[in-house]
């Protein structure tokens, strides 16, 4: 891409010191460093966590008297995506988003500009309406909306080892020699991920037998051989797959788990590497991650929590002891949430922290991740009793529904290790029936989230709630006026109604009557009615909350009850 706009802003600082976000030496400073580009400046203060990515950068537009558009929370119309090409994309910092009728929605940092406006307008052939996101979003979209395997393709055929993958006998060091080249043995590691991005594959293994390995690809599940290597090409490339996930080619006794970032034409991919021993040699396992889904981990704030609830949770990340359970219906409606904690907690301390996760959907930064291979049999014990050896100040075990690591779980809250630890449950009352034999007296607090679609904020309407339907929801006298918002549907959620997911939360913090109750072995009911006196509010009360606010509709939250 062209290096991003510059644009002064004078009125955005203006709203910064009216507000009272940051103190105006601070701004002066930042302009300076920063070559006086006021978009180089909000970048800088969302990275800086001064203020939300949402906050500020409505300032910016309240400035500019132009609407924002967070293009991670976007859906794209692909074909209309097209309507602009990609070099014109590149060069100029737009890219469609969706059409109504027959005007385009365009993001770019400077939806201002006459010049680009008309442009576009030329090219789609119809009216441009032009919208503002961040540069670095626009660079997002553009390689993620854009991106095909053609690039990736060209560049894998021009690297002579690619003829090697045509072979159907066992590659020796000669055979490589003679099919590309002397050289072309050090770049087996590089066609191989390539080879199997391009071809969608989930996972690369490299099984070493007594003479030969295999290599295999996964791609939708199963199997397919791609290539054999002798030996002594495979010993070859073990050693630069070890390079290239950073850790030593010595031969080890145990697991070694790492990753890969690999740099390809346009995109960056995320590998997973484990490195199991066997009799005849190390079996690797490449998992080929989804980048997109890997772009921004959620901060808490960012959750729609409420107040109570956040108080309460960032006091039990304080003081980080025991076991912090969190619940939801399967991992992934408690993922979001776990991995917002794990920021969290990243922020609040330096000290080591790392996960046993069955799939990760984010990759960390300064977080060491274990993924369980039940294949391979680097089970979920494993990976903790390795965590455990490093002393992390966090551990966060994704899934704790398998009895065996219980037991692993409650020796380490003991002796003084935090714990995050997932499991799926209907509620908080159910995470706590379900493992309170085993951890139940190492518990701190427990959160549960259930996911619910969210209202599309470009259709939903309000309405008010018929009598009927607040009897049933609320204690109330005379004759109130209660507005809830329903879904209707729109061109940019593709007349769905809704855009996105939100969660619906309850969390329940163990005080001395509640874990007492639990030592006694109480019944889940007196517990819920303990819970009650101390002011608990269920994922239902925190779903209308959600409804009256506009977020969900009523129809998502009464779902609940049925699930």
């Amino acid at each position: 891409m062209m290096n991003p706009p510059k644009i002064e802003n004078p009125l955005f600082f203006k709203l910064l010191k009216e507000k009272q976000i940051i103190p105006d030496g601070f701004i002066s400073d930042l302009l300076y460093e920063l070559e006086g580009n006021a978009l180089d400046v909000l970048a800088t203060l969302i990275q800086s966590g001064i203020g939300t990515k949402r906050q500020l950068c409505q300032l910016w537009c309240n400035s500019i008297g132009i609407a924002h558009v967070d293009l991670e929370k976007s859906l794209f119309q692909s074909d209309v995506v097209r309507k602009l090409p990609e070099r014109f994309a590149l060069q100029n910092y737009a890219i469609p988003i969706y059409q109504m009728g027959d005007t385009v929605t365009v993001a770019t940092p400077i939806p201002d500009n006459i010049a680009l406006k008309r442009q576009i307008e030329i090219i789609i052939k119809g009216p441009a309406n032009l919208v503002f996101a961040l540069p670095q979003d626009i660079e997002w979209a553009i390689e993620n909306e854009y991106q095909t395997n053609t690039a990736l393709y060209e560049f894998f055929t021009k690297i002579s080892t690619s003829k090697v993958f045509e072979a159907d006998n066992p590659i020796s060091e000669k055979a490589f020699e003679e099919i590309a080249g002397k050289e072309s043995i050090n770049q087996l590691h590089v066609c191989l991920i390539l080879l199997g991005i391009i071809e969608h594959t989930s996972e690369i293994q490299i099984d070493p037998e007594k003479h030969i390995a295999r290599i295999c690809f996964i791609i939708n599940g199963n199997f397919h051989q791609r290539l054999q290597l002798e030996k002594s090409v495979y010993n070859q490339l073990l050693k630069n797959l070890k390079t290239m996930a950073k850790l030593s080619d010595t031969r080890r006794d145990d697991a070694q788990y790492s990753r890969i970032i690999f740099p390809a034409p346009g995109k960056k991919f995320d590998i997973q590497f484990l490195s199991l021993p066997t009799e005849f040699g190390e079996k690797i396992f490449l998992k080929m991650m989804d980048r997109q889904s890997l772009q921004q981990i959620p901060r808490m704030s960012d959750l729609y929590l409420s107040l109570k609830q956040m108080r309460r949770l960032e006091h039990q990340l304080t003081i980080r002891k025991g076991i912090m359970l969190i619940s939801g219906p399967s991992p992934s409606d408690y993922s979001s949430l776990a991995y917002s904690i794990i920021k969290k907690i990243r922020s609040l301390t330096k000290q080591p922290i790392m996960t046993v996760e069955d799939s990760p959907g984010w990759l960390l930064k300064e977080v060491d991740q274990y993924q369980v291979n039940p294949k391979a049999n680097f089970t979920r014990s494993d990976a903790f009793k390795s965590c455990l050896n490093h002393h992390p100040s966090l551990i966060y075990v994704q899934n704790i529904n398998d009895p065996e690591i219980t037991g692993d779980l409650r020796h380490a809250a003991e002796t003084g290790q935090f714990i995050l630890a997932g499991i799926n449950a209907a509620d908080v009352f159910d995470a706590l029936s379900s493992t309170r034999l085993g951890i139940g007296s190492e518990i701190t607090s427990i959160i549960h989230q259930h996911m619910v679609r969210r209202l599309c904020d470009h259709c939903k309407k309000k309405y008010p709630l018929s009598l009927k339907e607040m009897e049933n929801l609320f204690i109330f006298d005379g004759d109130p006026k209660v507005f809830a918002y329903r879904a209707t549907g729109c061109p940019f959620c593709r007349h769905t109604g809704y855009h996105g997911h939100i969660g619906i939360q309850e969390l329940i913090v163990i005080n001395d009557d509640i874990k007492n109750s639990i030592n006694k072995n109480t019944t889940i009911s007196d517990i819920k009615n303990i819970s009650k006196e101390i002011g608990f509010q269920s994922k239902g009360y925190d779903g209308i909350k959600k409804v009256l606010r506009g977020l969900t509709s009523l129809e998502e939250v009464l779902s609940l009850h049925s699930t």
